[in-house]
């Protein structure tokens, strides 16, 4: 895409956005007005919206009337009934372009019904939308156990003798036990990423909780659980999940490849290398586990570290282009010029199949070793991300 076309999409996103923050501020400051007055306000949005971007794209249209429902579902008094969220989305729907798509919609109406503890209503709103996001299973699976709970408290008999639990939690239950079968993804309605209430965190934490003592022997839920802090950039649940993860399913790839990865982006070299010589040790067979050894080695410089983990790729017969290639990779990195210039000369010479990728790292190379500090952090960078994507291709790699 051309750039000019690049920055004219920033600048309509940005304008977009501020029209957005107007209008919630003006929903904000006038609850009650708006909701006496829903076909009016929808209106004046939509003719807003429409003579300010007239070209806009009909999905940003309609996520833009979305998010205005749902701003005036948190900010009315009134959208504790159903019989309002039913007319918000009545009035949304006549102000979008494609008007069959209610599923947004719904899910927002469930999220504000279970912010003010309508749970039935709320379950009724999410339908089967989980099998799109099991973000939306997991609020499911938390309205039957806030049902449970609220069973619990106002009944006389507050334990079970025979300590079982109630009809909701195993509603709550069964839900999350579907959940770990069909395997939704997580956080793909994008729509719902939004920051206005804490209900869907608190909802969220607490079923995986749940999940984990429910069932243990269950690992998707650590994995939607990881995947979800490291989207909401949640440091402390992301690390918390990976340590019990890693210590209940010790020979996990998955769980020790992700690790790994947070040990790199958290600058823990030692912590990291720890993760390697696990993973080595525990699929001795594996070339993935000594690749990341090496691509470690290259991130600290480290010639000796490096040396050991070479010497273990050629026992395990990673390919021997490969070899060559973190060889020059070594130098590169480290930034000693006349050893990488021989060594490229060396892997032109012998191989000559790698001859579109060589003139790449050829040009990338004369800003690497360059007086200009920018494009020299800025060229070992691609070099570096290149190899690493040219060699998780290779050994296939996971990403």
């Amino acid at each position: 895409m051309p750039r000019g076309e690049k920055l004219t999409d920033a600048i309509r996103y940005e304008k977009v956005e501020s029209l957005k923050k107007d209008l919630f501020l003006y929903i904000d400051n006038n609850p009650e007005k708006i909701s006496n007055n829903l076909p009016v306000f929808f209106g004046h949005v939509m003719s807003a919206l429409e003579n300010a971007f007239p070209d806009i794209d009909d999905a940003t249209h309609d996520d833009f009337i979305d998010s205005v429902a749902y701003r005036i579902m948190i900010s009315s008094a009134e959208a504790k009934k159903t019989e309002f969220i039913e007319k918000i989305i009545r009035n949304a729907i006549r102000c979008k372009r494609k008007k069959t798509k209610k599923s947004t919609l719904k899910v927002f109406s469930g999220i504000k019904l279970m912010d003010v503890g309508k749970y039935w209503e709320a379950i009724s709103y999410f339908g089967d939308l989980w099998k799109y996001d099991a973000r939306i299973g997991i609020y499911i699976a938390f309205c039957y156990y806030a049902l449970s709970e609220d069973e619990e408290k106002s009944s006389k008999n507050i334990n079970d003798p025979a300590g079982r639990p109630s009809q909701y939690e195993l509603a709550s239950r069964e839900i999350l036990l579907e959940l770990a079968r069909a395997q939704p993804e997580i956080n793909r309605l994008k729509q719902i990423d939004i920051r206005d209430t804490e209900i869907m965190d608190q909802a969220f934490w607490l079923m995986i909780n749940k999940a984990l003592e429910w069932f243990p022997s269950e690992r998707w839920f650590l994995k939607i659980g990881i995947a979800k802090a490291k989207n909401d950039g949640n440091e402390i649940k992301r690390s918390d999940l990976l340590s019990y993860a890693i210590e209940k399913y010790t020979n996990d790839l998955d769980f020790m490849r992700e690790y790994y990865y947070y040990k790199l982006e958290k600058r823990d070299a030692m912590g990291a290398s720890g993760i390697v010589k696990q993973m080595i040790q525990q699929n001795p067979d594996n070339l993935e586990p000594v690749y990341y050894g090496i691509k470690l080695s290259l991130l600290s410089n480290s010639k000796n570290t490096y040396n050991q983990y070479r010497k273990d790729a050629l026992e395990k017969g990673i390919p021997h282009y490969l070899i060559q290639l973190y060889d020059l990779a070594i130098y590169i990195m480290r930034e000693e010029k006349n050893e990488a210039d021989l060594q490229l000369k060396l892997i032109k010479k012998k191989f000559k199949s790698l001859h579109f990728y060589l003139a790449v790292i050829e040009y990338l190379m004369k800003d690497i070793f360059s007086d200009d500090n920018d494009r020299k952090k800025a060229a070992k960078n691609v070099f570096f991300d290149s190899l690493d994507r040219y060699s998780m291709q290779v050994i296939k790699i996971q990403e």
